[in-house]
């Protein structure tokens, strides 16, 4: 993927039949590629899609047409750090790290950007970033690295979530222990 093509946008709608509508208009819309579009708890539709910053910023434009009194959440991310696309499809390969950090928040598409500002903050492994999906509409991701930038990423992605009133909870593990790699990880 080239740079160009590093933008996201994501739309959280309290419909799931406005949302395959909305999802169909945002393709038909503009060359953006689809990466997830689902019911997710509770009731909701979400949608995220990937592409070109112009074309991401089309296919949301022409979604918000039919998306409407729907929409509860939208979210465009330019220039996204590219370990977020392997934590959004859990691909990541996960070595040996210092410490273990995890932020939970009560949005999905926060937390992608929560994601993405802790990559660029601070030299850590993006592991996971789940999406509202069987669990009661929270989202989170884990991240792995030495324990300052670890720190550093919590930080960071904490105040986002929290400026935004949607932050759940963090954690950090300091060293943790090897089966927690194969239990969570």
């Amino acid at each position: 993927m080239v740079a160009m093509e590093r933008a996201i946008g994501t739309f959280e709608l309290i419909s799931v039949a406005r949302g395959v509508a909305t999802v169909d208009t945002m393709l038909k819309a503009a060359n953006v590629k689809l990466f997830h579009a689902s019911p997710i708890c509770p009731g909701k539709y979400l949608i995220v899609v990937w592409g070109q910053v112009s074309a991401v910023k089309n296919a949301l434009n022409a979604g918000k047409q039919v998306a409407e009194e729907m929409l509860t959440d939208e979210m465009l991310l330019p220039n996204v750090h590219p370990s977020v696309f392997p934590a959004l499809a859990c691909t990541t390969e996960v070595g040996d790290m210092g410490a273990l950090g995890v932020v939970e928040a009560l949005a999905a598409p926060c937390i992608i950007e929560a994601a993405d500002a802790a990559a660029k903050a601070a030299k850590v492994v993006l592991i996971e970033i789940r999406l509202g999906r069987g669990m009661g509409a929270k989202s989170f991701f884990s991240m792995g690295g030495d324990i300052s930038e670890v720190k550093t990423a919590l930080t960071v992605a904490k105040e986002l979530v929290a400026s935004k009133g949607l932050l759940v909870d963090t954690s950090f593990i300091p060293n943790p222990h090897p089966d927690l790699k194969g239990a969570v990880l």
